[in-house]
């Protein structure tokens, strides 16, 4: 599990739920719900449940910029959604999105939460092994009766606009007011790796082995693979 996703399950903990009394069949409308959401635009939608870290999944047979195979595709409930179709370093910025959405929306009361919305598009590889831009929305579906947070709606669409630009354009929508506010998070993308860590990830990418590096930054190999780790799980990838 990577660094930000860590960050994220912690907020979830904010909201205990596992002691609660819930109605599935609440769950059961929200997922016809999204059934027919999905006939109507194409894409793949989710409510991931936090009672039970399950994840409900509607996938429309025209959604091959989700690069599942016919196996996947049918699959109704998951353990947690599998997200390595999307760009490496766009799953970077959805992630720092969603920490600052939940960060944003458990600290709310239950009514108010429902009223916001999380927005960005970003880079998934479709079923032939190119990235395409998907619009991708993330919502509270439903509290618990004791008001903690229940069902959270994730719907992924293929985006009209693929014009290739810097960076997801996140966003997060009081949809109430109408308020709308832009998330900078290319900022926040690099401050996540340390300056040793952009030091070794610069001779990375210039094809040295750890050895080298070691060599070049007059430290030991067993650094630079701890180094290299923490890049893995900082960066999701």
């Amino acid at each position: 599990m990577d660094v930000l996703q860590k960050e994220i399950d912690e907020v979830y903990a904010t909201h205990p739920t596992a002691h609660e009394a819930l109605d599935n069949g609440i769950v059961e409308q929200h997922q016809q719900f999204v059934r027919s959401l999905t006939e109507v635009n194409g894409g793949c939608a989710v409510i991931s449940d936090l009672s039970n870290r399950k994840s409900y999944v509607t996938v429309h047979p025209w959604a091959n910029f989700l690069g599942l195979t016919p196996e996947e595709a049918a699959l109704s409930v998951i353990d947690s959604m599998d997200e390595d179709c999307i760009h490496p370093e766009d799953l970077v910025e959805k992630r720092l999105m969603e920490y600052k959405f939940f960060q944003k929306t458990f600290s709310m009361s239950p009514g108010e939460r429902l009223k916001y919305r999380g927005r960005c598009r970003l880079r998934m590889m479709n079923e032939k092994g190119v990235y395409q831009y998907i619009d991708n929305l993330v919502q509270i579906m439903q509290n618990t009766p004791a008001g903690n947070v229940w069902l959270i709606f994730c719907l992924y669409s293929l985006s009209a606009d693929q014009r290739p630009e810097q960076g997801i354009y996140a966003t997060i929508t009081q949809m109430e007011r109408g308020e709308v506010e832009t998330l900078s998070l290319s900022e926040e993308h690099r401050n996540i790796l340390s300056e040793r860590e952009k030091e070794i990830l610069r001779c990375i990418r210039k094809g040295l082995s750890s050895k080298e590096i070691a060599a070049t930054l007059y430290i030991s190999v067993n650094t630079v693979n701890r180094h290299r780790q923490n890049i893995l799980e900082k960066l999701s990838v």
